[in-house]
């Protein structure tokens, strides 16, 4: 039996989605890579866990060994899970985060300028792709286009073995509890997925036995449609640490990723780490204004998911754009690892730089830029001398 509590293994099984994160390769040569890792790192790292389905690797460009991938996710299944309440089968739908040489995914983490209508989505069918939605109704669930996108991939690309999520969750016993999870991007699209599938009556255990994990996840909609998340999969707490809850995003109070897309939260992130020097604020100001305006052109007001948050230690306040990146970083990986006390499992390559893992993450991408462009700006003044 596994020494970690259940809220840690899942984060666990949420932490080994992002094994290739920062990889590069053919889709082909990817998947072969996650089918060697992954399930030695999980025995070794999280415990009686096994993969059932997939991995699956999936990339826009499946050919182009150049980038990473654009989605990676699986399913794992423990006969025995220990939860607070007893002993139950258990089954984890594990959904990556952001990767760092994916361009999809900074389509899909931008894309917050459309939205889907949530409900005829899923009335018309949720394996259909969704469509922009023409106009908006402030009464009725939308989620972001880019959100919608990313969870269309997931319920409609099979695993190497040929089956769909949607197949393979068909099978498994109606008593079996079924967690959703996902860090970052994966914070998500794991519970609009859970929720689109749990709307489409597609989830025969539902809804006693089956939960939402997600961690440091950008808002997928808006009010209405963080209601009827909220209605459907209702907030359980079972444990004195914020992290030991079910159907709710845990959020590092000085996590960027978590602040997009609410206007209001947005609006907090040039002070989040204290008053900044005059040019990095001016820098950080210009891209969250950025931000406001995606979210603002989509006609929604973005609201987070319900969850429980849990703050860090008071830090040093940035002095320039790369130490802006990495406190951020810091912020919304390495706090949550350490908050959680979760296995440490780490990405199969190391990144070019630590300020790579910004790229594609909501606001940071913007960051990474606009670091980027002053050292180069720093490297032809130097050359010109």
């Amino acid at each position: 039996m596994s020494s970690l509590n259940i809220h840690q293994q899942v984060f666990g099984l949420s932490l080994a989605s992002n094994l290739l994160t920062v990889s590069k390769g053919t889709e082909a040569e990817l998947q072969s890579e996650l089918d060697s890792t992954l399930q030695p790192i999980i025995a070794n790292n999280i415990g009686n866990w096994n993969v059932v389905w997939g991995p699956r690797v999936w990339k826009t460009a499946p050919s182009d060994p150049n980038s990473g991938p654009d989605r990676v996710w699986y399913i794992a299944h423990n006969p025995s899970a220990s939860f607070v309440d007893g002993i139950y089968d258990a089954y984890v739908l594990a959904v990556a985060g952001t990767a760092n040489n994916s361009t999809e995914n900074l389509v899909i983490d931008a894309y917050v300028n459309e939205v889907v209508d949530f409900n005829d989505w899923v009335q018309t069918g949720i394996t259909n792709p969704p469509e922009q939605a023409a106009t908006v109704d402030q009464a009725k669930p939308y989620i972001a286009y880019g959100t919608a996108s990313g969870i269309s991939t997931l319920l409609t690309v099979p695993s190497p073995a040929g089956q769909t999520i949607i197949e393979f969750l068909a099978t498994i016993p109606p008593t079996s509890r079924l967690v959703f999870t996902g860090h970052s991007l994966g914070g998500a699209l794991s519970p609009t997925v859970a929720l689109a599938l749990l709307r489409a009556g597609l989830l025969k255990n539902a809804p006693g036995n089956v939960f939402a994990y997600p961690t440091a996840g950008p808002s997928p909609g808006n009010g209405p449609f963080a209601a009827l998340f909220a209605q459907n999969f209702p907030l359980i707490t079972d444990g004195p640490a914020a992290y030991q809850m079910w159907n709710g995003n845990l959020a590092n109070t000085k996590d960027i990723v978590p602040h997009a897309w609410n206007i209001e939260s947005l609006k907090a992130i040039p002070t989040l780490y204290g008053t900044l020097p005059f040019l990095l604020n001016v820098i950080v100001v210009a891209i969250v204004n950025g931000a406001i305006d995606l979210a603002n052109a989509s006609g929604l007001v973005y609201v987070p998911l319900q969850g429980q948050t849990f703050p860090t230690p008071a830090l040093d306040t940035p002095q320039t754009l790369q130490s802006f990146l990495e406190t951020a970083l810091q912020e919304h990986m390495g706090a949550y690892e350490s908050f959680i006390a979760a296995p440490s499992i780490l990405p199969s390559h190391e990144p070019a730089s630590s300020t790579e893992q910004a790229r594609g993450l909501p606001i940071l991408g913007g960051i990474y830029q606009a670091h980027r462009e002053a050292k180069e700006m720093e490297r032809l003044e130097k050359e010109g001398k």
